[in-house]
């Protein structure tokens, strides 16, 4: 049961501070993507991240129109692309960020984080 003193005092928040979601991030694994043509494997990655990130800025703006808590950054984090490019060269890497990149402009996304590799801390 909520208190009318933490109602008021979410309300204060909103009116006087600002009070918003920094961000919402959807995580999308995209290890079944990789294969050793990168383009095959880049439009596989692209396809994925439309198919399961295009309603996310959708649902997020209403969200924010139905609570009045606006969501400030819509972003998606994806398995490293290190792992996607094992065994490629340069050039592929170059091929695979594009895809994401044009993966995440059009699902209106505000970023999207996951071009870095796993590095073994000793």
């Amino acid at each position: 049961m909520l208190r009318k003193s933490d109602i008021l005092s979410t309300v204060r928040m909103l009116q006087e501070e600002n009070l918003d979601v920094r961000t919402v991030t959807m995580g999308v694994n995209l290890l079944e993507c990789a294969g050793r043509d990168m383009k095959m494997t880049a439009a596989a990655v692209q396809k994925k991240l439309k198919l399961k990130a295009g309603n996310l800025v959708r649902i997020c703006d209403e969200l924010s129109a139905r609570y009045g808590l606006p969501v400030v950054n819509k972003r998606l984090a994806v398995s490293p692309a290190s792992i996607l490019l094992e065994g490629h060269g340069r050039n592929d890497a170059v091929l695979l960020a594009k895809a994401m990149d044009n993966a995440a402009a059009e699902v209106n996304v505000d970023l999207i984080g996951g071009f870095t590799a796993l590095v073994q801390k000793e």
